[in-house]
């Protein structure tokens, strides 16, 4: 049953892995029936019935091969993938299928090798490339592990589902090498590994400048995933708990995936180790001159703007493809993805060179379009060294010294940036340098190179990307894994080293025992394997990595290598509790000998890439020359590698997007969706393009023409971009903006000033007014019309001038025409002969006058029983508010006249 069935049985002597591919390195062996066989399950999926294999140590239930598209071969070539032919009759998924066609780094020069390889990697690729020799395009299948024990107590039901894209390059690798049987058996999850389209096949752009012709290797693993969500329940998995993993280059990925449109509703959780979407080696910036390197090396000639190379490309044999040579500048990538409009639309947002101090206002930053998934958890991983393979042996060894150092970091940051060269490398030099050392020290040297390329190709675009989806209400978790493993084919360091983590993800120090197996990991390895997979796979089924064991109760260890001899801190119970990274707390998980939960992960440095760094690549000013940019050395001898021409035209860079409010426009306003996340339509709705703006710090956006305003060259975007400009720029700024406040402070005091006088004025004015009413309500003044006029002004006054704020009642005066009194004279309420002239103020002669009320009385007498319900009752309403209401004040303590009959 079993004899002519071949199996990758599991990693074949993983060094120290300071590659992606690092897991299980599997060995080609004639299985045996005691090793395994075939399953009585018959699986049926939606394309046709599956039989896979029983493995025994561990138990789990593998289906090698399984494919989950059409043969991307002849007419199909160069064509977004198809979905499967069915199939009736069971197949047998036993064996694994081809690799994609892939051009692999040569290592048949030993000597020649080591002058551009650690003396690990060589090792390394001398037991994986053996394993990849058979390619074919006929490469697009699964190969999936589903675990043979019962639930977690925990969860009945449903498996949750892990989907690992492998790293290495964009040019080569498959997934067949990683084995997934022991992460699946320990941590009770399905897990997949995936062959996708690699190189020229996978990531050449071939169609014209508007088309999304490309991308085909990143449309594959889309496949994949719907693949999966459609036939998971046949393997007894949950469609609705996929989480998506990559390595290096499959993180970068991965992450496209999270945020690209055509996968939204296909996975839930993302895990990304050791790569992002905004390392400068994850996505080609410029896919049009890939596409001529590849027509002059092909002969498909042709308008390059607006002409499709696919028809002729698929006239040409699989060897010629293969033999096409890019040679990118170093530590740029030569086949990658691209933004080409469908996978990887424009819409997803501009990015700019804006400091993280200022997301929690603008909730957006350099890379804010990679972290658009917030409603996805998300956790991430990185090692102590991610640049351990940038260097030869020779270097690592023995070290180099400053000026090989300074050759090495110029050809990065001319590589990797466009504006102001020389101020971001003499920033990287000096805050790179270990001033408390002695100069010279070739191993001092070599670390603070490693250290400087490891933080910038990968430790801080990786940060970034979480730092901005905890920020944007995202669930976050950050591991540092630091554990050095024993078997190092490198000079002893702190820490651990790019690749050295995949061994211990899938597992691999738990089957260390076995025979095929050409090194034996430790206890500790063993005790950390499994508690790394604890985290993992209860992340992979809740979200979050503290809980129970995802073991189920009973089920036996039969992979440990030492299963009585396991250290206490392999236990959960003293597992330390992992929490989230968040905008404040900026907490991780540093796996090591003994795994603690640390704060701010190397802040200082961090400080430098997530916001000094953008600083100081701005463009400036329009009307600045980009020779102020450029570095002035051009020989080959400044530089240790190829590097790109120096343009003179300035690249169109995406801007930054401004934080918008309500009141502005509708093309600019932002958009609130059910989810999380947040999308400029302006953006969204401009044409889209597979032109990516040449930008290391945002890669992803639309050209600068596509996105900027009108009034882009407006003053005040001038100031907002030049950080850094030239001196006598920015004195005329400086100037300029002085002056203008001055002038506003000008206008201001001189408002105030008019302000004071216009009060002092209007002050004046009513003092004068009050002070001719009171010689108006004196005895001797006026005659009788205007004493009645002034009497009733008074009244009104009173009430008006009442303190603690009550109401102001105001009624309107009427002005009645009386018939003059005998006697003429003086008029008004004296009768004929009368004068108050001799008599004190407020008493007149007895009788002959009207009462009036007196200031040094306090209440006035009441009205008169029989008087008329006229309208001149008036007065006596104002009377009595003011007399109940107001307290007896100099300005209301005047003689108000009570009428009683006035003849008409």
């Amino acid at each position: 049953m079993g004899g002519g069935v071949v199996r990758w049985l599991g990693p074949g002597a993983a060094p120290l892995l300071l590659v992606i591919s690092a897991a299980l390195l599997p060995v080609c062996l004639e299985a045996s029936l005691e090793a395994f066989k075939y399953s009585t399950r018959l699986v049926r999926t939606k394309y046709g019935p599956l039989r896979g294999l029983l493995l025994q140590q561990p138990a789990v239930e593998a289906f090698l091969g399984v494919p989950y598209a059409t043969p991307p071969t002849g007419a199909l070539r160069y064509m977004p993938p198809v979905t499967p032919s069915m199939w009736r009759t069971p197949r047998l998924a036993d064996a694994f299928s081809p690799v994609c066609p892939q051009r692999q780094p040569d290592i048949s020069n030993r000597s020649e090798a080591l002058l551009r390889l650690p003396r690990a990697r060589l090792a390394h690729l001398e037991r994986l490339l053996p394993l990849l020799t058979n390619h074919s395009e006929d490469c697009l299948y699964l190969n999936i592990y589903v675990p043979r024990t019962g639930s977690p107590s925990d969860h009945q039901g449903a498996i949750p589902c892990l989907l690992f894209v492998h790293g290495e390059s964009f040019e080569w690798n498959s997934g067949n090498p990683y084995d997934g049987s022991v992460l699946a058996s320990h941590g009770h999850i399905i897990v997949v590994t995936i062959n996708f389209r690699l190189g020229i096949l996978g990531f050449l752009k071939t169609g014209s400048r508007g088309s999304a012709q490309g991308n085909f290797g990143l449309m594959d693993v889309v496949a994949g995933l719907h693949w999966l969500r459609e036939n998971l329940p046949a393997f007894g998995g949950d469609p609705e708990r996929i989480t998506l993993m990559g390595h290096g280059t499959g993180a970068a990925l991965a992450n496209y995936i999270a945020v690209s449109p055509v996968a939204k509703e296909l996975l839930h959780r993302v895990i990304l180790l050791s790569g992002s979407g905004l390392s400068p080696w994850a996505l080609q910036r410029e896919p049009l001159a890939v596409k001529r390197r590849v027509a002059e090396q092909t002969g498909c000639h042709g308008d390059l703007v607006d002409d499709d190379l696919a028809p002729c490309l698929r006239g040409k044999s699989l060897s010629e493809l293969l033999r096409v040579r890019l040679e990118p500048p170093r530590f740029l990538p030569g086949f990658a993805p691209f933004v080409d409009g469908a996978v990887l639309p424009v819409g997803l947002g501009a990015g700019g060179a804006v400091a993280l101090a200022d997301l929690a206002q603008a909730r957006h930053g350099p890379g804010y379009e990679l972290a658009d998934f917030p409603e996805r958890d998300l956790l991430f991983g990185l090692t102590t060294t991610e640049s351990y393979l940038d260097l030869s042996a020779q270097d690592l060894e023995f070290g180099f010294d400053e000026t090989r150092r300074d050759r090495i970091l110029r050809t990065y940051v001319r590589n990797a940036y466009y504006f102001h060269l020389n101020e971001i490398f003499s920033t990287l030099k000096n805050e790179y340098t270990d001033w408390e050392r002695p100069a010279g020290n070739p191993l001092g040297v070599r670390d603070a190179t490693l250290e400087v390329l490891s933080d910038g190709h990968t430790t801080a675009p990786l940060l970034r990307v979480g730092y901005l989806h905890s920020v944007r209400g995202g669930r976050t978790y950050f591991m540092h894994f630091r554990h050095q493993s024993t078997l190092t084919d490198y000079p002893q360091r702190a820490g651990s080293v790019r690749g050295e983590d995949v061994p211990y993800v899938l597992g691999l120090p738990l089957v260390g025992g076995q025979p095929f197996f050409p090194h034996n990991y430790s206890t500790q390895d063993a005790a950390l394997s499994r508690q790394l997979i604890h985290y993992l796979a209860n992340f992979v089924r809740k979200g979050d990595p503290n809980g129970p064991s995802s073991t189920p109760p009973g089920s036996p260890h039969s992979g440990s290598p030492h299963p009585s001899t396991d250290p206490p801190s392999s236990s959960n119970h003293e597992s330390p509790f992992w929490d989230t990274k968040g905008r404040k707390n900026q907490l991780y998980l540093e796996l090591g000998v003994k795994p603690e939960v640390r704060n701010h992960y190397r802040g200082h440095k961090m400080s430098l890439w997530l916001n000094l760094i953008p600083q100081l690549h701005q463009p400036g000013i329009a009307e600045l020359s980009m020779r102020h940019h450029h570095f002035q050395e051009e020989g080959a001898q400044y530089y240790d590698g190829s590097v790109r021409p120096q343009s003179l035209q300035r690249p169109n860079l995406p801007t930054a997007p401004t934080p918008t409010t309500s009141t502005e426009t509708p093309t600019t306003s932002v958009t609130a969706p059910s989810s999380p996340s947040h999308r400029l339509e302006g953006v969204a709705a401009t044409p889209s393009t597979t032109e990516c703006p040449p930008n290391a710090t945002a890669p992803l956006g639309p050209a600068a023409d596509t996105v900027r305003p009108a009034n882009s060259h407006n003053l005040l975007r001038k100031l907002a971009n030049s950080h850094y400009q030239s001196y006598t720029t920015a004195l005329t700024v400086t100037i300029a903006v002085g002056c203008f406040l001055l002038l506003l402070n000008i206008l201001i005091f001189a408002g105030i000033y008019h302000q004071r006088d216009r009060a002092a004025a209007a002050h004046s004015k009513h003092k004068k007014k009050k002070d001719e009413m009171m010689e108006l309500n004196s005895c001797s003044s006026g005659s009788g019309d205007m004493e009645l006029k002034q009497a009733l002004a008074d009244s009104q006054m009173s009430v008006a001038t009442c303190a603690g704020g009550s109401t102001v009642v105001e009624l309107p005066l009427q002005e009645f025409k009386s018939s003059p009194p005998p006697g003429g004279g003086g008029g008004g309420m004296k009768r004929p002969g009368s004068s108050c002239s001799d008599l004190p103020p407020g008493y007149c002669s007895s009788g002959d006058l009207l009462p009036v009320t007196s200031p040094s009385i306090p209440e006035p007498p009441p009205p008169p029983k029989a008087q008329p319900p006229t309208s001149l009752s008036n007065p006596s309403i104002l009377r009595q508010q003011h007399l109940a209401g107001c307290p007896q004040t100099p300005s209301s303590m005047k003689k108000r006249v009570q009428i009683q009959e006035i003849s008409v």
